[in-house]
């Protein structure tokens, strides 16, 4: 199972504005009329139940979503293109490839149908008729579609169980698993045989919960080391772990505290998670006797524990009831919690300014923000009219008062998103 992948996504360019005049019978010199662009497609991820791995996005090459149409004559507005829609398996999160440690994901989706918008399409561009004026009455311009974004993301997929099976390699989880639910992971007699998480479905009659048997850990699994970070993140949703002991070993307990010591060392609220013990294989006589003589030290682990042989089955109903029962005091608690949550007013965030402007360090004075660098990357700045439009709207926008502040002067050069020209007052 592929549970992490790195992908570019990006959005549609938008459609070029037109540059169109009417031209009938009776307007033989008609005023400009070319429509505008439409919109380029987004790249949107979602939530697909039928999906349980991410290896459809292996293949390294960028998902792109089709670009806007152009606009016509006649006012005619180009088409805007269509999403293209990834499907990822429910529990899938995004992140960006440079995000800083502590920073939330751009995006989780727990959820069937839960959708994402990764890579926006851009903007489309205005044509001709949008920039007639009583002064400039036949503008042969328009401007160009914006470049839609692109965007390195990591997915990682974490899987939604209610119940976490975990424990040393070979304390007998998968079996465990296909005593529950009848799945079939592979089990053999070495560790490391479970390679990959799997699920099952426990059904208990009048109630059932969803388990997953996660790989086994070792001495620095939260450093890394075996099987390491590739399936602890699998375990940070689950909301009850079954912590499965192989009664056999000479030192059970010991095992208990090695991976305890693991699931704190890894952090993201594991150790905090509600535990079972589930002593296993007591279809060994030696097992029953070492639970026997262990257990004034089991009891002061102050953890429920049950006797169980995962490969007879014996006491596997028991465990499972037992953790449902815990798994459904913990939902209750959970629920309770949200619902004394009392709402919190935020004020309203302060708007960002519409753009910054500052000498940069070749000292050419830099101006950045949205709109300056859309109309910059857009417009063609080569031709007097739309170099005057251009000019036109930064001043609207204050652009020229603060270049005054910088000492920008006519004829200085300036860059506005990554465009040099000379600016004009």
């Amino acid at each position: 199972m592929i549970d992490s992948v790195e992908i570019e996504a990006a959005g549609g360019t938008g459609g070029n504005g037109a540059v169109s005049f009417l031209r009938d019978r009776l307007s033989p010199r008609g005023g400009p009329d070319g429509g505008d662009g439409g919109r380029g497609g987004d790249v949107v991820l979602v939530a697909d139940s039928r999906l349980a791995s991410l290896d459809r996005y292996e293949d390294p090459r960028p998902h792109e979503a089709a670009d806007g149409a152009k606009g016509g004559p006649n006012q005619r507005r180009g088409a805007s293109s269509p999403s293209l829609e990834l499907p990822v398996p429910v529990g899938t999160t995004v992140w960006s490839i440079d995000h800083v440690e502590g920073a939330p994901p751009l995006a989780d989706l727990q959820h069937p149908g839960d959708r994402a918008v990764i890579a926006r399409g851009g903007r489309g561009g205005m044509g001709n008729r949008r920039f007639a004026t009583p002064t400039r009455q036949a503008p042969k311009w328009a401007q160009a579609g914006a470049e839609g974004q692109r965007l390195r993301l990591r997915l990682e997929l974490r899987l939604l169980a209610d119940i976490g099976i975990v424990g040393l390699p070979n304390a007998g989880k998968s079996t465990l698993l296909t005593a529950w639910s009848h799945a079939t992971p592979k089990i053999g007699a070495y560790p490391f045989t479970t390679l990959e998480p799997n699920l099952g479905v426990v059904n208990l009659g009048y109630d059932s919960f969803v388990a997953a048997d996660m790989p086994g850990l070792i001495e620095g699994a939260s450093d890394g080391v075996g099987l390491g970070h590739e399936f602890l993140r699998h375990i940070e949703r689950t909301r009850v772990l079954v912590h499965l002991l192989d009664m056999t070993h000479e030192e059970p307990l010991d095992d208990f505290k090695l991976i305890n010591d693991e699931l704190i060392a890894f952090g993201h609220g594991l150790a905090e998670k509600p535990q079972i013990l589930g002593l296993n294989k007591i279809d060994d006589q030696d097992a029953r006797a070492r639970i026997e003589l262990l257990q004034p030290e089991i009891e002061a682990l102050g953890l429920p524990w049950m006797q169980l042989s995962a490969a007879t089955h014996e006491g596997t109903r028991e465990l499972a009831l037992r953790a449902l029962q815990i798994l459904r005091q913990v939902q209750a608690e959970d629920a309770r919690l949200e619902a004394r949550e009392l709402p919190v007013i935020h004020p309203e965030p302060a708007q960002r300014a519409r753009f910054e402007a500052k000498v940069g360090e070749d000292g050419v004075v830099e101006v950045e923000g949205a709109t300056p660098n859309w109309l910059a990357r857009t417009l063609p700045l080569a031709e007097r009219e739309a170099r005057e439009e251009f000019y036109v709207r930064l001043r609207r926008m204050g652009v020229q008062r603060v270049l005054s502040r910088l000492n920008v002067k006519d004829g200085d050069r300036i860059r506005v998103g990554g465009v040099e020209l000379a600016w004009e007052s």
